[in-house]
């Protein structure tokens, strides 16, 4: 996964090595970038079969998501934040592995990208309005990135000839939009000093077990065997970019303090390198 290799560069020309000066224009740029980021990710939001199979989707919903995220909520006094955060399924993570093992256009494919678009859906809604608002104005032009998401969301179930454009959108994404964000995140963030072995340790197990777990056992529930319960929940866990872009948004809000921010972005980078192993190619038959 690129992003990993970027904030790691980033990581090293800021604070936290060797604490190269930051260009005055880099938070603006980073700014737009994560906020067209976000209108790619929202327009890869897929609905497949989800009118066939409302019950299991249903299901798989619950237990990918709305289980863990009540869970957690105890489990980190009453935080909604961070509720919702660990509950989030990276879908643009999900659609690199798919594609990757070959599986993308397969029926377990088609059930991991419907998920995924239905975790990240919900907790952009949540969180959207989880963030300060001063007025309604103020809040309007303070969460121009999230709706830029949902912007994306529309325009890909209304002009869905637009679909065909899908893989130059995913390198804008991938080479232009990913590297802006994520070199300029480690540039302007010391993470090594915030981060906390303890808090990390607390949140990558909480998010995890409760998100794989339930996963799991949902989709035991609606007839699939082990293995397969097994690799959506596998895959289900990963949290990507989608979970470092809410963390980068909340403790600019203050929503979050040093250590959960750093937790939650290094929940982002290893919940995404588990899934990799944990998904076996498709097989095919000679």
């Amino acid at each position: 996964m690129r992003f990993i290799g970027l904030l790691v560069l980033g990581l090293a020309i800021g604070p936290a090595i060797f604490n190269f000066p930051k260009p005055l224009w880099l938070g603006i740029v980073s700014q737009l970038a994560v906020g067209l980021f976000l209108f790619f990710a929202g327009f890869e939001i897929r609905f497949l079969g989800f009118q066939r199979s409302k019950k299991f989707f249903g299901m798989l919903f619950t237990g990918s998501f709305l289980v863990p995220a009540v869970i957690c909520f105890f489990i980190f006094d009453r935080n909604l934040f961070l509720a919702v955060a660990l509950s989030i399924s990276a879908l643009p993570v999900a659609i690199q592995i798919l594609k990757e093992k070959d599986l993308f256009d397969t029926q377990f494919g088609r059930e991991a990208i419907t998920t995924a678009s239905l975790c990240d859906v919900a907790a952009w809604i949540v969180l959207a309005f989880l963030f300060p608002r001063d007025s309604v104005g103020g809040w309007i032009t303070g969460h121009w990135v999230f709706f830029m998401f949902f912007l994306g969301l529309l325009i890909s179930q209304k002009w869905t000839w637009l679909h065909g454009f899908d893989g130059i959108f995913s390198k804008v994404q991938n080479w232009i939009l990913a590297p802006i964000f994520f070199v300029s995140l480690g540039w302007q963030i010391d993470l090594l000093d915030f981060f906390s072995t303890r808090v990390f340790v607390g949140v990558f197990f909480a998010a995890v077990l409760t998100k794989g777990i339930a996963t799991f056992v949902a989709a035991r529930f609606t007839g699939r065997s082990n293995r397969e319960a097994f690799e959506l929940s596998a895959i289900l866990n990963a949290r990507g970019a989608m979970e470092i872009m809410a963390a980068h948004f909340a403790f600019r809000a203050g929503l979050i303090e040093g250590p959960i921010f750093a937790a939650l972005i290094c929940l982002g980078i290893l919940s995404s390198m588990m899934a990799v192993p944990l998904v076996p190619r498709k097989v095919v038959a000679a």
